[in-house]
């Protein structure tokens, strides 16, 4: 990081420390980002000092608090990336915060310039909707109450994502009736209906291949964009099964041991 983003070194070091340890710091005390652009600073620093991306990272995840609110994202480690039926060992995780999500998996590379305004050309870059099931892994001990541009600097407070089957995507989905189901031990602890609060998730696709490109991690054919809870986070315990379903869409199953 620049001399300008000195003020970000404690909590550069502390995220850091964190992975190295496999451990949980207070995000209070901490300095916290003023700007996004700073967020993806640590970020980055991060992963270069943990190695978290020896090669180009081939799923991301993206959200934003509104529509018409400028998105976030993080690349997702390769290390985190499992197919399901997918198994975690003991003590893999500080928590094992669960979120039911779809992504979509692309068919060609994104270019954000060319795709803006052109509906027909994202939806052409755009191979499948599949389920996922994010495992929330906060670095932070107290992560109710970081910030969050403290969490954007966290990856998001990213652990793994778990890829499951999907649908061929065809331009369009009901949104609006979608449901989403969680089960934990073959027993639904939650079900929404249109649970995704920002509706047609589209809108963010530019928006994540202009943010990647200008990290030199263009979005290229099936890489995984992953979208945010339907779900709400959920959490788990070691010794659980959980299966999370999109009706229509597919399924997606994680046991932590």
């Amino acid at each position: 990081m620049g001399e300008d983003l000195d003020y970000l070194t404690p909590l550069r070091d502390a995220l850091i420390d964190a992975r190295r340890r496999h451990a949980t710091v207070a995000a209070a005390g901490l300095p916290v980002p003023h700007t996004d652009d700073d967020a993806y600073a640590v970020q980055q620093a991060v992963a270069d000092a943990t190695g978290l991306f020896a090669k180009r990272p081939t799923a991301w995840k993206v959200g934003a608090a509104s529509r018409t609110a400028t998105p976030n994202a993080a690349p997702l480690p390769a290390q985190g990336l499992l197919a399901s039926p997918a198994r975690f060992a003991p003590k893999a995780f500080n928590r094992i915060l669960i979120e039911g999500e779809v992504a979509f998996r692309l068919r060609t590379p994104l270019d954000g310039d060319a795709l803006d305004g052109d509906r027909t050309a994202l939806d052409a870059a755009i191979d499948e909707l599949v389920v996922t099931i994010e495992v929330v892994d906060p670095r932070y001990e107290d992560f109710e109450d970081a910030a969050p541009l403290q969490r954007l600097a966290d990856h998001g407070l990213h652990g793994a994502l778990v890829i499951g089957t999907g649908t061929r995507w065809r331009g369009s989905l009901d949104w609006a009736s979608q449901v989403a189901l969680l089960r934990c031990d073959g027993n639904v602890v939650r079900e929404t209906r249109g649970g995704h609060p920002l509706g047609d998730l589209t809108f963010m696709m530019p928006w994540l291949a202009r943010h990647a490109a200008a990290r030199n991690y263009a979005l290229a054919a099936v890489d995984v964009i992953t979208l945010g809870t339907w779900t709400g986070v959920y959490e788990a315990s070691p010794g659980h099964a959980i299966d999370v379903e999109f009706p229509g869409i597919g399924r997606a199953s994680a046991r932590f041991d």
